[in-house]
């Protein structure tokens, strides 16, 4: 409900009076809800870019590197794909037991990640019986 005024205030360069934890949005504090990986020509397989939950903003983070807890070690890192949704993954942190869900758009650059983040629920659901939470809800509400 608050994303059309962030984003508003994001371009107007009104930045909210917030804590910037790392891994959140650089412009208000938000959390990662998706993230997507984009062809570049200076990276073989891409850049990894982060989506805020509040303000709507893109950003680039590094793809080994957990968004919620800032875990850097690529074995407490494991990334989830299913062959149904092959362009989806479920990048999860052993260490805090969060995820963000990755849509990768270098094969393809077609898919729209809010809208294959909904036709990809079924991920979710699965990442939640494994015990993963999201770092924030997508658009379903998981």
């Amino acid at each position: 409900m608050l994303q059309p005024y962030a984003a508003l205030l994001r371009e107007r360069k009104i930045a909210p009076d917030r804590v910037h934890a790392p891994g959140h949005c650089p412009f208000c504090g938000g959390g990662a809800w998706i993230s997507a990986r984009r062809s570049a020509p200076d990276a073989e397989s891409g850049f990894r870019h982060l989506g805020c939950s509040l303000c709507g903003l893109e950003w680039n983070f590094n793809r080994i590197n957990c968004p919620a807890c800032a875990e850097q070690d690529p074995y407490k890192l494991p990334i989830f794909q299913s062959d149904v949704h092959k362009a989806v993954r479920i990048e999860t942190c052993e260490t805090c037991r969060r995820y963000v869900k990755s849509i990768d758009l270098t094969v393809d650059a077609r898919p729209i990640p809010p809208i294959d983040d909904l036709v990809s629920l079924s991920m979710d659901l699965w990442a939640a019986e494994e015990g993963y939470v999201r770092i924030e809800p997508g658009l379903a509400g998981i």
